[in-house]
């Protein structure tokens, strides 16, 4: 199985374009920081401001079920599966080439 350049990814891929990809809608923002309802334990309360997103930090926080991190961890978290396969997915979701790792 090849491997993923990660660090290329994080770097071309943002915490808006995953929200976007996931349908998030934010109940409460201010400039770079929205709230709402977290999509990793599946939040339904319209007005809940339990998951936190900072957009320029590209990390997350959900108050409630604890579910942290960065943009792949959101996208693996949500689609319950583990990083390698989150990014494979989200690039191919955005229509974009997987930066995989080549070997000499």
């Amino acid at each position: 199985m090849p491997g993923v350049d990660f660090d290329i990814l994080r770097s071309e891929i943002t915490m808006q374009q995953v929200l976007d990809e996931m349908g998030f809608r934010t109940t409460h923002g201010d400039g770079d920081q929205l709230h709402g309802p977290c999509p990793v334990h599946g939040s339904t309360s319209p007005h809940s401001r339990a998951f936190s997103v900072n957009l320029r930090e590209g990390r997350y926080y959900c108050h409630k079920c604890k579910s942290h991190g960065k943009e792949l961890e959101l996208y693996a978290a949500v689609k319950d599966t583990a990083v390698y396969q989150a990014a494979v997915d989200l690039c191919r979701a955005l229509g974009r080439d997987v930066p995989w790792i080549k070997r000499w």
